[in-house]
């Protein structure tokens, strides 16, 4: 019998081999894109302070790509290149001096570039429960002195909306309304906080919660004042807010502390900025009336600038928590509320960290 020959099994492995590499490259090209794609998305979609950016004559794509990557703007100067070349047909990126921010996507930045610096507009944010330390640093970052932010925080301004403020309260804290503001460059900082004084008495005015704070018991200034603690204690959690402002109202209905450590947190700020606040000291030495949980009543002034959802909380809040006296915030980020201080202490198993904050 005539032996067979056997049969090779190289071009299987060839085959395994070159399947193993294709998909290596495919594997390889999707990470790509993907890489592509997260590039030229904007660096922080909650970053909408502006900042000044120019362009030199003679600037290649490349310098302003770096430049751009190097302010913080764009996530990163290669994809920057890559899409100005495929997407934007290579057009010049005129020179001159912009106004970008971290919420602006790449293909945002270099529309503008591509017209040219013609609208001389800045927008400047400031956020929602921010403090005024936090809106002289985002003044300072669109170019503003700290002399020019002083005298303006200094000044003293004839606003309906401080109408109310007592005489011997002096600080602006409460009032920089949380929004997105634009403003012609050349302006003051005086104009951007009363613009910020502007945008907040129209809200206030359109959702007639002066007519309500009274409803409540409170002036203008008084609910500002409460909407501020109320802002602090509840954060982000804008559906907790008529929850905690009932608590609050109950307390100060039947002459309790209000038992905010925001409060406490806010005087111990004033004092230390740098604090640690895990330092738990300040309930020791703090006095009245900053003291929350010694003294009652409402703080002399805000603690922080609410926005309109706190407003609106302390405005109409909730009453079917009339009977509750205590809240808290666990660290899974959710509120939890008590009627009694014994309910109250056994809710502290949901804050074993965020407890021992100040």
């Amino acid at each position: 019998m005539e032996n067979k020959p056997k049969r090779t099994k190289k071009p299987r492995v060839a085959k395994i081999i070159g399947g193993i590499v294709l998909l290596a490259l495919l594997a390889l090209a999707g990470s790509s894109v993907v890489w592509y794609q997260l590039n030229l998305r904007p660096v922080s979609t909650l970053d909408n302070a502006t900042q000044e950016f120019a362009v030199s004559e003679g600037s290649t794509t490349a310098q302003i790509a770096q430049n751009l990557e190097d302010k913080g703007l764009i996530r990163n100067a290669l994809a920057f290149r890559i899409y100005h070349r495929l997407e934007a047909k290579d057009k010049n990126l005129k020179a001159g001096s912009y106004y970008f921010s971290g919420d602006m996507s790449v293909a945002q930045i270099i529309e503008q570039l591509n017209k040219g610096a013609d609208a001389k507009v800045f927008r400047l944010t400031f956020l929602p429960g921010g403090s005024l330390a936090a809106a002289r640093e985002r003044l300072q970052r669109v170019g503003y002195s700290e002399d020019e932010i002083n005298a303006a925080f200094t000044k003293q301004y004839d606003h309906v909306l401080l109408a109310s403020r007592p005489a011997d309260v002096t600080t602006l804290e409460g009032f920089i309304y949380g929004d997105t503001y634009e403003f012609y460059v050349g302006a003051t900082v005086s104009d951007i906080l009363t613009a910020t004084f502007d945008k907040m008495y129209a809200d206030i005015q359109a959702n007639q919660l002066e007519e309500a704070f009274r409803n409540q018991g409170l002036s203008l200034y008084q609910g500002i004042v409460l909407s501020s603690i109320v802002q602090g204690e509840a954060g982000s959690l804008s559906g907790d807010m008529p929850k905690v402002a009932q608590v609050f109202y109950n307390r100060l209905a039947n002459n309790i502390p209000l038992g905010s450590d925001i409060v406490i947190g806010y005087y111990a700020d004033q004092h230390n900025p740098n604090r640690d606040k895990r330092d738990m000291s300040y309930l020791n030495t703090t006095p009245c009336p900053w003291h929350s949980r010694r003294c009652t009543g409402l703080p002399p002034n805000p603690v922080n600038n609410p926005g309109l959802s706190a407003l609106k909380a302390v405005a109409h809040p909730d009453q079917a928590y009339q009977g509750y006296y205590y809240f808290l915030t666990g660290d899974d980020g959710a509120m939890y509320y008590a009627k009694t201080e014994a309910e109250h202490e056994a809710n502290k198993r949901h804050c074993p960290k965020l407890c021992g904050i100040l």
